[in-house]
Order: C-alpha cells, then structure tokens, then sequence
C-alpha cells in the first residue's frame, strides 16, 4: 500500500474512531467528545487536502497543511497535560483561545504543546520548528522560487508561479510525517475511547 492509500485508509480508520468515541460508554456524552470529534473532523479534511495539493503539484502549500495537522496534535495532547481536563474544556467551549490558558504560570502556546508532545513523540520539536517557516512567511518562500540558471553566468533563476517544489523523496517524507501526526490522534482518541468504556 502507498503512502497515498495509506492516507485514505487512515481517513476511513478515523471515521471509526468517532463512531466508536459516540457509542463509547453506552452513549454517554461528554465535551472531550465533542472535542475530539472536532478534532477528529479537521484531521480528516486536511488529510484530504494534503492529497488534493500533491495531486495538483502544489507542494508548497501542502507543506503548510503537515503544519495544521500537527497542530490538531499538539492541541489534542493538551489534555494530557492540563491539571484539570473539564475546566480547560469548560474554557476552550466558551471560546477563548488555547494558547491563553494556564497551568501553573505557563501558557499552553504551541511551542510549549510541541515540547510536550515532544516527550511521547520524539523530532516533534525539530518538525514543528520546520514546518513553521512556511507557515509563516520566511526565507523558505525566496528559496522555493529559486531554481537553476539557464546562463552560465547567473547564480539562479527566479521562477514565479510553480508550486512543485518537493522532490519525489522529500514528498515521501511529507507523506510520511502527516500519516504518523494522524497515527498520534488515532491513538489519543482510543486512550479516550478505552476511558470513557471504562466508565461503564
């Protein structure tokens, strides 16, 4: 199976995770449900879209959406880290920002999420710091309209307009790293799943 089916696959894998989080407990609900169910639903879409942009040789914005699903990640492991997970609920469903709340003086910024996940998921740190440059516009962007000169004389050529700018190994790894982000979520979700049956 290629990483392109593997993808697919794990979309259908999280649809029944969410079935399975619904019917959980005998149908009892509870907001880190809802949570991550939401969290779940925005995985799905950009896995999704991450396929549609390598498709379409858009790789330079696909590398952007390796960065907003490691963000589900890290927002999802926060309850993992917070003292107490119904009052960081209670907060994130009134809908003030994550990166405002606190533990102990620390504000759960992303940075301080990825060091976190960083503990259970090691280079987590190096490909959030990665990934941000091109989330951010940065020197990242000159170099992707970078490519060889056609005169001998000339250092480069500016391109304008081509999006491709992975090869076919670096593609790989893309692929590689947003299938292992959703394998994160999948098993943060059946830690809850394993929870909330044990409830019963």
């Amino acid at each position: 199976m290629n990483n392109y089916e593997k993808i697919k696959e794990q979309n259908k894998f999280l649809l029944k995770i969410a079935e399975n989080i619904i019917k959980a407990g005998n149908y009892s609900a509870y907001n880190l449900d809802f949570y991550i169910l939401s969290i779940i639903n925005r995985t799905i879409s950009l896995n999704k879209a991450f396929i549609l942009l390598l498709e379409n040789e858009n790789s330079l914005t696909a590398i952007s959406i390796v960065r907003l699903q490691l963000d589900n990640a890290i927002r999802l492991n926060a309850i993992k880290v917070v003292d107490n997970v119904d009052h960081f609920l209670d907060y994130f469903f009134e809908g003030k920002p994550i990166n405002k709340y606190k533990i102990n003086n620390q504000r759960l910024t992303d940075k301080f999420l990825v060091t976190q996940l960083n503990k259970d998921v090691p280079g987590a740190n190096d490909l959030y710091d990665y990934l941000c440059d091109f989330i951010h516009f940065s020197d990242k962007y000159f170099e992707a309209t970078k490519t060889n000169p056609k005169k001998k004389e000339a250092m480069f050529r500016v391109v304008v307009g081509e999006s491709n700018v992975l090869d076919e190994k670096e593609k790989i790894a893309f692929y590689e790293n947003i299938i292992n982000i959703s394998n994160t979520i999948i098993r943060v979700a059946n830690e809850w799943i394993k929870s909330k049956n044990s409830f019963e």
